[in-house]
């Protein structure tokens, strides 16, 4: 079987929904994503076999294709969506991953996007002509007529199941906000983002963290979802526009490429859980990962990024796991930078590429762990490869 190897990944900042990309659609976003791909890596556009993208609450029909045809690519060139909400862009490094590996392809560009401000409303069909139609923000998560608990509604959940405190919760943002701050202000993103041309001006980096958040302000703020609950806004990500990509090449291209640095894809794992709770699937998904691989995930040295839709969640999967909190997210999180929902895969593994390649470890490992709504999860492990 062939190898998959990561040889660059790019961001675009992480901004607010409904300001700075306000009127950039995710083709945009995205497209311009796999342009610069392109252009730092060295890989012609004619060379990309396929590109696989995840979204979750954009337009519909295929948001891949529509970026590649808004980008350098030519139009010969292969393209796919997922939809596996939250999980969509870590599904999408995998399936790109797995295609090279089976020998289908040599170079794929994989990634995500999300674009909240320009996503179209939602209807349902009126049943008659008497009926109203309906706005819905989202479609369901589980069948009629099960419970089908709103995202935050289900962090609450997993608080009170699990025992998890709002003090533990938001000491867990406050330090999400000061890695992600003290990352920016060192410039150690600088490499991971594509600097943005709004009608505003140039959008160059992150503008979630939040330099003066304390312990204070946090307990300030009132429960968001549940009359006397524990999630807040300050525990809870923000709603965010953005795109990420990878870009995955086979043995044979690494070697005429020559890279000082690639990610190696070594496996993925999927898992489920109750949807009452669905921020754990994180929790099985890295359990089946371990199967996979035939041995642990991660050792003293690994790096490992966990998507922090709340700070709730990522703490009971890190403690059913047997995960220390303060190993995960070295340089900030999502309840920092953000959660672009089909893009936040992809943005995980943007970030261990480039935390990976400062570090400079041989066979290293790198682990991106993620929750979705339904309760899916998905986890995917990488090994650090440097040219000898």
């Amino acid at each position: 079987m062939n190898s998959a190897y990561v040889v660059g990944a790019l961001r675009t900042p992480i901004v607010r929904a409904g300001k700075h990309y306000a009127r950039l659609g995710a083709e945009q976003l995205l497209g311009q994503v796999i342009n610069a791909l392109l252009e730092r890596t060295g890989i012609q556009p004619e060379q990309v076999d396929h590109v696989f993208a995840g979204n979750a609450a954009g337009p519909g029909g295929n948001i891949a294709r529509v970026a590649a045809l808004a980008s350098a690519l030519p139009q010969s060139t292969g393209a796919t969506s997922l939809d596996a909400q939250c999980a969509s862009s870590l599904e999408a490094i995998a399936a790109g991953a797995r295609m090279i590996r089976c020998g289908e392809a040599n170079v794929v560009i994989a990634g995500g996007v999300e674009s909240v401000s320009t996503a179209p409303w939602r209807m349902e069909k009126q049943q008659d002509q008497l009926t109203t139609p309906r706005v819905y923000s989202r479609a369901r998560f589980t069948p009629a007529p099960d419970e089908d608990p709103d995202m935050g509604v289900a962090a609450e959940n997993i608080a009170t199941r699990y025992g998890i405190s709002r003090e533990r919760q938001d000491a867990f943002a406050l330090r999400s906000h000061e890695r992600a701050v003290a990352a920016a202000q060192s410039g150690a993103f600088a490499a991971e983002l594509v600097p943005m041309q709004t009608a505003a001006g140039l959008v160059q980096q992150d503008t979630c963290p939040r330099p003066g958040l304390t312990t204070r302000k946090l307990a300030a703020l009132k429960p968001a979802f549940v009359t006397g609950g524990t999630v807040s806004a300050g525990n809870s990500c923000p709603i965010n526009d953005g795109a990420a990509a990878v870009l995955l090449v086979s043995d044979a291209v690494l070697q005429k490429l020559e890279p000082e640095f690639a990610l190696r894809y070594l496996a993925s794992g999927t898992g489920a859980c109750d949807p009452e709770v669905l921020g754990m699937a994180a929790s099985p998904a890295y359990q089946k990962l371990q199967q996979v691989l035939g041995e642990p995930a991660v050792n003293d040295d690994s790096l490992i990024e966990f998507n922090e839709a709340f700070a709730v969640q990522a703490l009971a999967c890190l403690d059913e796991l047997g995960l220390d909190e303060r190993r995960v997210n070295q340089q900030g999180g999502a309840l920092a930078l953000g959660h672009p929902y089909g893009a936040s895969g992809a943005v995980l593994v943007t970030r261990l590429f480039h935390q990976a390649r400062a570090a400079a470890l041989p066979g290293q490992r790198q682990v991106a762990l993620m929750a979705a709504a339904g309760g899916t999860g998905t986890a995917v492990a990488f090994e650090t490869a440097l040219r000898r």
